[in-house]
């Protein structure tokens, strides 16, 4: 097939959206189709990738949005099929009335998580559901502390990651038995961490999940959320809130089986888990993840699948 994934008025740029954008695109020319990003804004630097295009091609199949903001131009270009890869609720973008038309406009929706799936229908709107899938990069590496419980989490700038509820979590639970690091997109010098890293490579964060025992995942207004599946993979314990549209508890993170959940925003409930922590967990969510979620090739020939039906 002839696809592209649709970046006008929305970019790429250094987050995981744009790129499970890149590497989906890339799955899909390596399964034998021809697949462009069509933008005019590439502010993506992480790892090397395929020039974007600032044009639909005229022999185009099919045409996949990749936010709100790129429905309007996927509705009105010249193309067969078109479809919206929904990796988010975006209601920092838009307000409910404005979600409901896109989610409405006639675009085939794919979504990447069963929460958004269950969001869109309250909507009023169909969707299909394709993981992105996973890189198989992932080792645990076994570097973890012998004399406390490490405990990592995600910062960004974003309020909906919710690194506030990573503060409240190691005041309540302090340092003596336990220590905590973090990565993102800003240094952070909270007085509680003993690392952090920024902007840090594939074999950095290999280290740093494997150097976990526990990876704390408080985030909210989520699709799939990768970073919970990069640390499960390393062999952390994986606590996470109960929000439905945390990208996690519909798809993996299944409470006592494959993940400890608390009640969202409940950190002292997460604190409890946590110094009670079910580390059979682990293996179960290994398993799951690598059978049910899956390998990029496996979802991107399902979403072709899917397209090709249409």
């Amino acid at each position: 097939m002839k696809l592209s994934f649709n970046t006008i008025n929305s970019g790429l740029a250094n987050n995981g959206g744009s790129r499970t954008v890149i590497l989906c695109s890339q799955t899909l020319e390596k399964l034998g189709h021809r697949c462009d990003i069509i933008g005019v804004d590439d502010r993506f630097t992480w790892f090397k990738h395929k020039p974007i295009i600032p044009y639909f091609p005229s022999d185009l199949e099919v045409v996949i949005a990749t936010a709100c903001t790129t429905v309007a131009s996927t509705l009105s270009c010249n193309v067969p099929i078109k479809a919206w890869y929904i990796r988010g609720n975006e209601s920092w973008v838009y307000n409910e009335e404005q979600l409901k038309t896109c989610y409405n406009a006639g675009l085939f929706n794919i979504v990447n998580s069963k929460g958004l799936k269950q969001k869109l229908a309250t909507y009023g709107a169909d969707s299909v559901v394709v993981y992105p899938g996973i890189d198989f990069c992932w080792e645990n590496r076994n570097l973890r502390p012998k004399n406390k419980i490490r405990i990592g989490c995600l910062y960004q700038k974003k309020p909906t990651k919710r690194w506030k509820d990573f503060v409240a979590l190691a005041k309540i639970l302090g340092t003596k038995q336990y220590e905590y690091v973090g990565f993102g997109d800003t240094m952070r010098d909270d007085e509680f961490l003993t690392n952090f890293w920024v902007h840090a490579s594939i074999e950095e964060l290999n280290n740093v999940y494997s150097s976990c025992h526990i990876w704390f995942a408080p985030t909210e207004l989520e699709g799939l959320f990768n970073v919970a599946i990069e640390a499960a993979l390393c062999g952390c314990l994986i606590v996470c809130g109960d929000e439905p549209i945390g990208g996690m508890i519909y798809d993996y993170a299944f409470n006592d089986n494959t993940a400890m959940v608390y009640e969202r925003k409940n950190i002292e409930h997460a604190a409890e888990l946590i110094r009670n922590p079910n580390w059979s967990c682990i293996e179960r969510m290994d398993n799951h993840l690598r059978n049910n979620i899956g390998s990029r090739e496996k979802n991107m020939k399902k979403l072709v699948n899917y397209l090709e039906e249409l």
